[in-house]
């Protein structure tokens, strides 16, 4: 090796090396930062993130993380700045950077340009958090046909993101349609069966399953339904099955059965019901909760489906679930596969 060629080697190496100990000096850091951050202490992470900065100003993790921070203090202008710095770095935690953006815009009293940021961010990626953070600001200005489109989309790409199946069981509320705000509740429900806000969608499904029955008599009994129409009208069978399967709970016969006994019993009904009428039917309403829930069923699992998302009801699920784990774990595997 001759001797340019060694000090190109030595020099590329001394390059690497410090390269290296920059990236981990950065590193360390920000993980010190993320503490600070995740203690609550915003004002120490930011001060954290700012010597990661001076090191390397240009580490889209420390800009990201820095942006993080600012917006926990409502420091919006900061934490606009770095979020934009980490789009315009073009490298890691974009989608992140555009959900923090659109997010401190909508803080800020702007959400229009919120809107913009989103869809710009939606033209460029497939993610369900930017199709949920769309959604949650075209509904708070009252954009619900947009907010309704992006999240059917978002639910598409990931149907396992909780908080899409509750802000569209909110959107269809607003859309008049009974059966479309409670399909969605099913399916919160199941991925979230216990956490805090489950206990109050919890309720809001029952309420719905009973909504317009009025009990005068045992041969006295008023059935109000409101049928969608539209482009909802097939769903007008479910409907009509829903108020009939809550009147046959305030009947004599049953009157032995528990709650959760007849709420699981409604259930296999509308399950059914829904699964008969879905036919050629497309859409995600028919082609992710209709066809979950009817297969369910079909499969036998309606009842262990039913006490698994009342977790939040009382004593008697958990009595039941520990005197039929067997049956539950069937149903779990069913789930999981």
């Amino acid at each position: 090796m001759n001797k340019t060629k060694l000090l190109l080697s030595i020099s590329l190496i001394f390059i690497l090396s410090s390269t290296f100990a920059q990236n981990e000096k950065v590193q360390k850091l920000v993980s010190e930062g993320i503490e600070f951050h995740d203690q609550g202490n915003y004002k120490k992470a930011i001060e954290t993130y700012k010597k990661a900065l001076k090191v390397d100003e240009n580490s889209s993790l420390a800009n990201y993380e820095i942006a993080l921070s600012y917006i926990s203090t409502k420091d919006l202008k900061n934490s606009i700045a770095h979020a934009k710095k980490v789009i315009e770095l073009n490298e890691n935690h974009l989608i992140e950077a555009y959900v923090l953006w659109g997010n401190a815009l909508d803080m800020d009293g702007k959400p229009e340009k919120a809107i913009e940021v989103y869809e710009v961010a939606m033209k460029e990626f497939d993610n369900h958090l930017i199709n949920y953070n769309y959604a949650v600001t075209c509904t708070n200005v009252g954009e619900i046909d947009k907010a309704y489109d992006a999240l059917l989309d978002g639910i598409s790409i990931n149907p396992s993101h909780g908080s899409s199946h509750m802000l569209l069981s909110q959107i269809m509320t607003m859309k008049g349609s009974r059966i479309k705000t409670i399909l969605p509740l099913y399916f919160f429900l199941l991925l979230e069966p216990d956490s805090n806000r489950s206990r109050s969608e919890y309720q809001k499904l029952r309420d719905l399953l009973s909504q317009g029955i009025s009990k005068k008599s045992e041969k006295d009994i008023d059935i109000n339904i409101a049928f969608s129409g539209g482009d909802d009208s097939d769903f007008d069978a479910a409907e009509l099955m829903i108020s009939l399967s809550a009147v046959s709970g305030t009947l004599e016969e049953n009157e032995e059965k528990s709650e959760l006994e007849l709420f699981s019993e409604q259930n296999e009904l509308i399950f059914k019901t829904l699964g008969e009428l879905k036919k050629e039917n497309t859409g995600l309403f028919w082609e992710l909760y209709v066809a979950l829930f009817s297969d369910m069923a079909n499969a036998g699992f309606t009842k262990p489906f039913s006490y698994y998302i009342s977790q939040t009801s009382g004593p008697e699920v958990q009595d039941w679930l520990n005197n039929n784990e067997e049956e539950f774990q069937k149903f779990l595997d069913w789930i999981n596969n």
